[in-house]
């Protein structure tokens, strides 16, 4: 294919798209909470069908809270290690299955793994059986993570679709709110059973979400689409969409192929990982893996993963109590971020968050260094913790995993979100084992000042993001192809 002949597709491809409004007219207003309500009532069936798509984060909020509160007993500390590992090989994995054989089937394999895993840590009579469950476990979390938000970006309508897209940390801290909540009445049982009571729980959880994605989830239209099911891409989108006033099928089908055409057109059949790093799609990579990053480096670990671990090091006797308090908060931290994911827009609502985690941090670390082990200086850093964590959820937390479903290209859409989870369960693995040793009296005993580890690094994403994250709200992914193929500067999206 030539050059010529390339821009030339580009351009018959923009005019197609223009004519159509769907290039000019973007949706650029500023949604109020009665306009983004009666969105949600027209699009009601695509709302509850990514509602039950993402509703399988909560199993792994679940349990990775769950684990992290008896990481307070330090002998299960380093079997997290294997549990990232294995994401990263789930995510892998998922990247090229999602697009083989289907981001439902994917799902459903998904919660299948959960369902073992949990079985697993049940009946593990030793460390090296609960070894293998949390193997499972990880890599159920990298095809839940790699496959999620493709699914939900998919299926999402785009007015709408940040909000979608940030109910997969809504459902992770409901299962993180649930599991502090189950630890705290399990903690009074004496035995084994302190923590089996804890992990039989799981079950419950999981038939919740496996019930809502059976009967609300149907396949994602862009993968019917790449498959040439294009009969079946029309039934699929009446199902999510054919309620709504005035809607056109045939209108929304022909985006799609069109979409998908284009970029086949003019990056080439066939789709491997090494695409995501070539030309343009290196771009959009990068974009995705830079709040994962961000999410790490900016005090996740510390305030957030730790949290109960940080606060028992601080000097504050109920740790659990006061964690399930910041659950509560985080939650409603979440409901708000909602309404301002398609208000304000991603890329604001980003950097509002970050101005706030930052000084927050130095508070913490500040603290650490004045009157360490007094209740009052206890008290402190777990308070900042506390508004860091909300400020994180309302920000950083909702609005990473929803660029990591928006920003990539339809075709290497899966295979991107798998490379941002990689680089997630990477960046996890490094702080799961440097935290314990920063704070822990035995070892470095940084306790709070170890916030000054993440001060800096938070600075310098702050700074990036500012000048390289683009605004995704309102736009078509065929908006985002032409934006991202212009070379488009961020803050010009």
């Amino acid at each position: 294919m030539t050059s010529a002949t390339t821009k030339q597709d580009k351009a018959d491809f923009v005019h197609d798209l223009v004519e159509h409004g769907n290039v000019s007219e973007e949706i650029q207003e500023q949604l109020s909470w009665s306009q983004q309500f009666a969105e949600l009532k027209q699009s009601y069936r695509s709302a509850l069908a990514c509602f039950a798509c993402a509703s399988v984060a909560i199993v792994i909020g679940y349990d990775m809270n769950l684990m992290g509160s008896i990481i307070a007993n330090k002998e299960f500390l380093a079997w997290t290690i294997s549990q990232f590992c294995s994401a990263m090989l789930g995510a892998v994995i998922v990247g090229t299955a999602s697009d083989r054989f289907g981001r439902r089937i994917c799902a459903f394999i998904n919660i299948a793994l959960l369902i073992i895993g949990t079985v697993v840590e049940l009946v593990a009579p030793n460390w090296r059986v609960w070894s293998v469950a949390k193997v499972i476990f990880g890599f159920a979390m990298g095809v839940m993570q790699g496959n999620t938000q493709t699914y939900v970006a998919e299926i999402a309508h785009v007015r709408i679709r940040g909000f979608m897209l940030a109910l997969f940390q809504f459902w992770l801290i409901i299962g993180v709110f649930l599991s502090s909540c189950v630890l705290e009445g399990t903690s009074r049982i004496l035995g084994a059973w302190s923590w089996k009571a804890a992990v039989v729980s799981q079950f419950g959880v999981g038939f919740i979400s496996l019930l809502l994605f059976t009967f609300l989830t149907p396949e994602s239209p862009y993968y019917l689409a790449g498959k040439g099911q294009h009969e079946k891409v029309k039934i699929v989108l009446r199902s999510l969409r054919g309620k709504e006033p005035g809607y056109d099928v045939e209108a929304d089908f022909d985006l799609i192929m069109r979409t998908i055409e284009h970029e086949k057109t003019t990056r080439g059949e066939t789709v491997s990982f090494i695409d995501c790093f070539r030309g343009v799609d290196l771009r959009r990579t990068l974009l995705a893996c830079l709040p994962m990053v961000m999410q790490q480096f900016s005090g996740w670990s510390l305030c957030g993963n730790y949290l109960t671990y940080f606060l028992t090091l601080a000097g504050l006797e109920d740790a659990f109590l006061i964690t399930v308090i910041a659950n509560v908060l985080s939650i409603f931290a979440v409901l708000l971020s909602f309404s301002l994911v398609e208000k304000i827009g991603r890329r604001p609502q980003l950097l509002l968050g970050l101005s706030g985690m930052i000084p927050c941090l130095l508070a913490i670390t500040i603290l650490g260094w004045v009157g360490r082990g007094t209740l009052a200086n206890g008290r402190a850093p777990a308070a900042f913790s506390i508004i860091w964590t909300i400020l994180y959820y309302i920000s950083l937390g909702a609005i990473g995993w929803t660029l990591v479903g928006e920003i990539s290209s339809v075709r290497l859409r899966a295979k991107t979100t798998s490379i941002a989870t990689i680089t997630n369960a990477v960046c996890n693995l490094a702080w799961a084992v440097a935290i314990p040793y920063l704070i822990n009296e035995e070892e470095a005993n940084l306790g709070p000042k170890a916030g000054a580890v993440f001060l800096g690094p938070a600075c310098a994403l702050a700074v990036l993001a500012f000048f390289v994250v683009p605004e995704t709200k309102g736009k078509t992914f065929a908006q985002l192809d032409h934006l991202f193929e212009l070379r488009t500067p961020a803050r010009k999206f």
